[in-house]
């Protein structure tokens, strides 16, 4: 099984890469930091699965380097280029925020627009908070089903 996680807060990618090669250690997990870099190796390898943070910077912040304008909406970003191009992986959403847009779009509200455009590719969101362990539960109910 094959699995990529897009993701550009260092601790949160660690403390999910970890727990999946814990959990599931046959599970071949791939890493990309930006909206970028992760598409590429959308469009470069097939993968059965794919966790994706909604907010995403542009590129990849090298050592001085400029890492273009944040994308608020990254993650939905991918879903539509995914869809356009016929991308079939299965993509979860895994996010620490409850709220985008400044408070003006809801994560559920998020999830029944991602769930209606996505269908054949959305299935659905982690809520994730390093201090719990709910978002473990549903990150390996979810891996399990692969």
């Amino acid at each position: 099984m094959k699995g990529l996680l897009i993701e550009d807060d260092p601790e949160k990618a660690m403390e999910i890469l970890n727990y999946i090669q814990e959990k599931f250690p046959t599970c071949g997990m791939t890493y990309k930091l930006s909206y970028q870099s992760g598409l590429k190796e959308i469009f470069s390898k097939e993968f059965d699965f794919i966790l994706l943070d909604m907010s995403l910077p542009s590129y990849d912040q090298g050592s001085g380097s400029f890492s273009g304008k944040p994308r608020n909406f990254g993650g939905r970003d991918i879903l539509k280029e995914m869809k356009r191009y016929k991308k079939s992986s299965v993509v979860k959403i895994i996010t620490q925020y409850n709220e985008f847009d400044d408070g003006l779009l809801s994560l559920k509200n998020l999830d029944t627009e991602l769930k209606l455009k996505y269908a054949n590719l959305y299935y659905g969101y982690i809520y994730y908070k390093s201090n719990q362990t709910e978002w473990e539960k549903e990150l390996s109910n979810f891996i399990s089903t692969m």
